[in-house]
């Protein structure tokens, strides 16, 4: 019987076992180097660069919390970030380490079916990237292989880390290696490792895909193969053949390089993309862990949220002729439109990045990486040198074709730095450069306009205060602010949960003297919820809660005045919404005498009165 674990079907009472079984101290020790200070742990931030360690991990509590970039939560928390794992991902993982086990689920049929192809693709997989890497490496047949990586100045352990290998030139030599393993010829041809020759009679002939190549094994996170990429050692072509797509592969979901890569992005903070298989393997080698190459094609939408699930930054280093200009200016367009910032390496004295190391080093390629264009700088110069402007008709023109670059950019700044570029480059007013772009995002669809992030204060009060919490406009919902928190009554709300987290003994007494529906913090009320429902957080709650109660969790409490504190919070919260409310009678009375309505202000003023008799 077929089983696979589902999320909705792994109970509360498993998960939390998983947790509690679970050293956060160890598990994090796998991807920071902690040291020991006083009752936490102390390391560099593995989520932002930092040269000051404000990452810490408190065992006591079973969290993290990042003091730099506000990052925090449980083990589930940081895995899940730290390798881009769902939820579930994380549990199984976890508790496949510390030995919890889960509960499963019976699957269908057609879902037996479809995990057993799967397993098999996967399998029919391992052994080809054995095969092909066998040959390359202990086989007299894979000596040409070997001569052409010698060649390139790839070694032993390069040629082990990336699985490369080699093919053999003849048409069945993987098909006899896997009928030795049971795997019948229309499998491998199912899986793209053969092809099937057309015939009249019923039972079709078959043959090797790859014959006389080297193989670059495509590899998934998991450091699994599922594909691979050829290339040609003789006339043949196609010169680079790539397997086909099936069920199970798609090429566009997937980036050559990446079952390394991705650690190296985050490290970095930005990723190198290329063309070739060859350029990610040298740069990653020379101490560019952070390279990855698309598959033989353009870059994809799937490539672009792929990359974006680890960075916010792409330089492309595509080849400088016509080609590779085109391929830059179209994968630029589609990492732009995903929010991800793009800037292009130009390499010169060399055809590819390979060569560029082989040439001039280490050194030059990173004094090359510090000099990037930027995506428009990099268009405007590709435009004006097809068809350089000549007149004032064409610089108006070109301003129009980079425009639409220009209105993607969110930051103020940067879109200013952008068209006082162009007003320099083209000798034209930096207003008449503004005004016509701005002309062009006037004739878009309102829909299609970029709204950006703007920070708004309300002023709803007619005192002055000081300590308000900035509201910010979300460009989703850029007609309702999220109500002005004062500095005071966000203290006091933290104070409360804070005390909650410590004891849930207090919390019969904040519900009698402030209800259950008055926290101003969105995520304070959510925690609160939580709390009141099961005097606990689920392991699952959202990243924002995790982090801010990671951050209320290594807060410390002064248990000797517990009362006390708990009195002055429910008092700083009263007080304000006191205050609120004489604020909005008077804002209402004043509304009220504008109109000419002065019976109704006068019952307002009224209650103004009654009220500040109460000493409300």
């Amino acid at each position: 019987m077929d089983n696979r674990i589902h999320e909705e079907f792994i109970p509360n009472e498993v998960i939390e076992e998983v947790r509690l079984r679970t050293d956060i101290v160890e598990v994090i020790s796998d991807y920071v180097g902690l040291q020991r200070k006083g009752k936490n742990y102390w390391g560099l931030c593995p989520f932002h660069s930092e040269n000051t360690p404000s990452f810490t991990v408190t065992p006591e509590k079973q969290m993290f919390y990042c003091f730099g970039c506000n990052v925090g939560g449980n083990v589930f928390s940081f895995v899940m970030k730290r390798e881009n794992w769902s939820f579930v991902e994380s549990v199984k993982n976890l508790a496949h380490r510390y030995g919890v086990s889960l509960p499963e689920k019976e699957l269908s049929p057609r879902e037996r079916e479809e995990n057993r192809l799967r397993r098999r693709f996967e399998e029919i997989h391992e052994w080809a990237a054995s095969y092909f890497h066998d040959l390359l490496l202990r086989l007299p047949e894979g000596e040409p292989g070997r001569l052409y990586f010698a060649k390139r100045g790839v070694d032993l352990a390069t040629m082990k880390s990336f699985r490369l290998g080699y093919a053999p030139e003849r048409w069945d030599g993987l098909l006899g290696y896997m009928q030795e393993r049971g795997v019948q010829p229309h499998e491998l041809a199912e899986a793209g490792l053969a092809i099937e020759k057309e015939t009249q009679g019923k039972d079709g002939r078959y043959y090797d895909r790859f014959r006389h190549r080297v193989l670059f094994s495509i590899l998934d996170r998991r450091n699994h193969p599922i594909a691979f990429g050829a290339r040609a050692l003789d006339d043949s072509i196609p010169k680079y053949l790539n397997s086909p797509e099936t069920s199970f592969f798609n090429k566009g979901h997937h980036l050559y390089g990446m079952h390394r890569a991705h650690q190296g992005i985050r490290d970095e903070g930005f990723a190198i993309m290329v063309e070739g298989y060859m350029d990610v393997i040298a740069l990653q080698n020379a101490g560019f862990p952070n390279t990855v190459a698309s598959l033989g094609t353009a870059l994809t939408q799937d490539q672009a949220k792929l990359l974006r699930r680890y960075t916010q930054r792409v330089v492309l280093l595509y080849d400088s002729d016509g080609a590779g200009i085109q391929a830059a200016l179209r994968g630029g367009e589609i990492l732009r439109d995903m929010g991800i910032r793009v800037d292009v390496l130009t390499l010169t004295g060399a055809k590819d990045p390979d060569e560029f190391l082989k040439s001039f080093g280490v050194d030059d390629f990173n004094k090359a990486l510090k000099g990037v264009s930027t995506y428009v700088e990099f268009k405007y110069r590709t435009l004006i040198r097809a068809t350089p402007p000549e007149n004032i008709h064409e610089k108006a023109e070109l301003v129009i074709k980079l425009a639409p670059d220009i209105l993607k950019v969110t930051s103020p700044v940067e879109r200013e730095g952008y068209e006082r570029f162009l007003s320099l480059e083209l000798g034209l007013t930096l207003e008449a450069v503004q005004r016509e772009i701005a002309s062009q995002e006037q004739k878009k669809p309102k829909k299609e306009r970029v709204q950006e992030y703007s920070p708004q204060k309300q002023v709803n009060s007619v005192k002055n205060r000081d300590n308000i919490i900035g509201t910010i406009i979300c460009k989703d919902n850029p007609v309702q602010p999220l109500p002005t928190v004062y500095l005071g009554v966000y203290r006091a709300e933290r104070t409360l949960l804070r005390m909650l987290l410590e004891d849930i003994s207090h919390l019969p007494k904040i519900k009698a003297k402030l209800g259950g529906s008055f926290w101003k913090v969105l995520t304070h009320q959510q925690i609160f919820n939580y709390l009141d429902q099961d005097g606990e957080l689920p392991a699952h709650s959202d990243e924002t809660v995790q982090s801010r109660l990671a951050s209320l969790l290594l807060e410390e409490l002064d248990i000797s005045q517990t009362e006390r504190l708990l009195d002055d919070c429910i008092k700083e919260i009263l007080s304000t919404q006191a205050e609120e409310r004489m604020e909005d009678l008077q804002a209402r009375m004043a509304t009220l005498e504008k109109s000419g309505d002065m019976a109704g202000a006068m019952a307002l003023l009224k209650e103004i009165g009654e009220r500040l008799k109460r000493g409300e």
